[in-house]
């Protein structure tokens, strides 16, 4: 939903931009690289994390010697760095951040300016905020509340009382408010649970694509402020994900289940009905959570079990 901006900056505006410590020479950047697609006149980060708050080292090595072919390039990083290149370094703590503080400030454009676009269905008695963007093709079902300057884009659809914060961003092709599959059987046929609960979304959540948030059966399914999800995951009945967590992936977060403020569920792991992840934990891949884990736990393995505490 962003598209780069054509700019021209020079180095130690940057590097005043980030209050960083550069005293090498000026020049001009003119765009952003990866450490794949080196760009002359171009600035790119490198951090041997990918993780900063758990320490999550990066997969990949780079050969930062190859830098120095390039023309008038500058690199944010961390100051063990200088040893290994000569190229003007921007230094940084977290040099993740602070290139995507960067490529926010100076380098990329809002792709969706707001508004409802014509074959969007809004049903009545929907409040919808200032500088909302509804996309394409979505449906926005009654008793819906959508806050300020909040996208929810194409194919999405958003049923029951459902309540969406401020600064939102609700990918493509998700839907909210779905019935929870909640089914007991009586010898001769199944009976649906019917759920008449809440959906609660806060403010600053992020919800990546092809997501699903089931509302609750009674109560209510929250998704505190500043959530991050990625993509294919599944949020159960009567969840709750608690503030600045961050959920990659494909994880299943089942019925019931509590991830805590600050925890990180890596991609394709499962929270098991009703468990309860304390805060600031680390999920690892794959990993089945099958009973409660208290706060500043790295938790790994099917079944999970505590691997260390995260201190």
């Amino acid at each position: 939903m962003f598209k780069e901006r054509k700019t021209k900056i020079s180095v130690k505006k940057i590097a005043e931009f980030l209050k960083s410590d550069y005293d090498g020479d000026d020049f001009e950047i003119t765009s952003i690289s990866s450490m794949n697609n080196v760009k002359n006149n171009s600035l790119l980060f490198y951090s041997e994390l990918t993780n900063f708050k758990f320490k999550i080292k990066d997969n990949v090595e780079y050969d930062l010697k190859k830098l120095d072919k390039y023309e008038n390039i500058a690199i944010i990083s961390t100051y063990d760095i200088n040893k290994k290149t000569n190229i003007p370094i921007i230094f940084s703590e977290n040099p993740r951040l602070d290139f995507q503080r960067v490529v926010k400030e100076f380098f990329t454009d809002d792709e969706f300016k707001p508004g409802i676009h014509a074959s969007a269905i809004i049903e009545s008695n929907v409040k919808i905020g200032d500088n909302v963007y509804v996309g394409p093709n979505c449906y926005i079902a009654k008793d819906v509340v959508i806050g300020n300057n909040t996208k929810i884009l194409a194919n999405t659809v958003i049923f029951g009382v459902t309540e969406i914060g401020r600064n939102c961003v609700i990918s493509s092709n998700c839907t909210i408010g779905s019935e929870g599959f909640g089914f007991s059987y009586n010898e001769t046929e199944f009976i649906h649970f019917n759920h008449i609960g809440k959906i609660s979304i806060g403010d600053n959540v992020w919800i990546g694509s092809n997501c699903t948030v089931e509302k609750s059966q009674l109560d209510q399914t929250s998704i505190e402020d500043h959530v991050k999800i990625d993509d294919l995951v599944q949020i159960g009945h009567n969840s709750i994900i608690r503030k600045f967590s961050q959920i990659t992936a494909g994880v299943i977060v089942c019925g019931r289940a509590t991830v805590g403020e600050g925890c990180w569920i890596a991609p394709n792991a499962v929270i098991d009905g009703g468990c309860e992840i304390g805060n600031n934990c680390f999920v690892g891949t794959l990993s089945l959570v099958r009973k409660n884990f208290p706060k500043n736990s790295v938790i790994v393995g099917s079944p999970a079990k505590l691997l260390r505490k995260n201190v």
